[in-house]
């Protein structure tokens, strides 16, 4: 039974990456803090809704985002759901049209709706906050130096949320920690299915193999992290390995992990601890670079190669280096960093 502990001892955290070849990142919540959603880019749309629609109304994009939420609420009242509608485009309506999409989408987002015609709009007027830097991407501190971590040791990066495909280009495009969208060999949004159905998992485990570097992808050898039990829950059921990311030291809004969700799930704090806390050295900077820690077995740094590894041959960590397990653990010690 895994343990209750969110810290993991090192040979607990290499079991994470132990035969994964493809890992799969939430954003809200888990390499992204629930604030920066809720108190920048929500408000943000809501403060710029009626000038994004005014400014834009007579271009295609924004007559496909309109025509896209009157066929959603149209649907939705057939459904007998209460909803905002929104009338048919005509030549004198312009002002009408935009008020009811406003208080549309206003309606959606009081409900934490997440329809893929609202998140495509959002990602739409979230796009011009980021070009005018007005938006900056906010990630947790571990996150930018991990992924670049991960990509080099040659684990294939993709992205699920529940946010447009665009929104999430975007936030790791224009990220605290640089561009980082050249990282990921794939996103996913809703379009592919709710986060919280197995299929949806089994949907995109077939695009993962499209997209993968290596032959074929088993879904064992998928990991996902996701602060949510319940996406959790559902790519296991997909047969995928799915960690929690319980943030909740960063954090004071996050998804609360009951006991037994900690009894039936492996949990970590922060990316750093998939390689586990004893392999971990202190992260300096020199000549402009960061010194990143390895997966045990891969070389003490980025710079150094495996002894005997040939080069262009992929690893993915799973092997470990007697010697470097013994250095790791006599300097693990000192002068370590959050």
């Amino acid at each position: 039974m895994p343990p209750t502990s969110a810290k993991r001892s090192l040979e607990e955290a290499e079991s994470v990456l132990d035969g994964v070849k493809a890992i799969v990142l939430d954003i809200e919540g888990t390499i992204t803090p629930i604030t920066f959603v809720k108190d920048k880019l929500f408000p943000y749309v809501t403060e710029n809704i009626e000038s994004h629609l005014t400014s834009t109304y007579d271009e295609e994009e924004t007559q496909e985002d309109i025509s896209d939420l009157r066929a959603l609420a149209a649907s939705d009242k057939e459904n007998g759901e209460d909803v905002v509608e929104i009338p048919e485009a005509k030549d004198d309506n312009k002002d009408e049209v935009i008020q009811a999409v406003i208080k549309n989408v206003s309606h959606q987002m009081d409900k934490d709706r997440k329809s893929a015609e609202l998140k495509k709009l959002q990602g739409h007027i979230w796009r011009e906050g980021y070009q005018s830097k007005k938006l900056e991407g906010e990630l947790f501190e571990d996150v930018g130096p991990v992924l670049q971590q991960l990509g080099e040791e040659g684990f294939s990066l993709f992205i699920y949320s529940s946010g447009s495909i665009e929104s999430q280009q975007l936030l790791l495009t224009h990220s605290t920690d640089g561009d980082l969208n050249e990282i990921f060999a794939g996103f996913f949004d809703t379009t592919f299915g709710p986060k919280n159905e197995a299929e949806s998992y089994r949907t995109i485990k077939t695009e993962i193999e499209k997209n993968c570097e290596a032959d074929s992808v088993n879904s064992e050898e998928i990991l996902f992290l996701t602060d949510n039990p319940e996406e959790a829950r559902a790519a296991r059921e997909a047969g995928w390995q799915a960690v929690l990311v319980d943030r909740s030291l960063e954090q004071d809004d996050g998804i609360e992990l009951d006991e037994e969700t900690r009894q039936s799930f492996q949990v970590i704090e922060n990316l750093h601890d998939l390689f586990g806390d004893d392999d971990l050295d202190e992260m300096e900077d020199y000549d402009g670079q960061v010194k990143r820690p390895r997966v045990d077995g891969n070389g003490e740094y980025d710079d150094e190669e495996d002894e005997g590894q040939e080069e262009g041959e992929e690893d993915y960590g799973d092997e470990g280096g007697e010697g470097e397990e013994e250095e790791a653990g006599e300097e693990g010690g000192e002068d370590e960093e959050d």
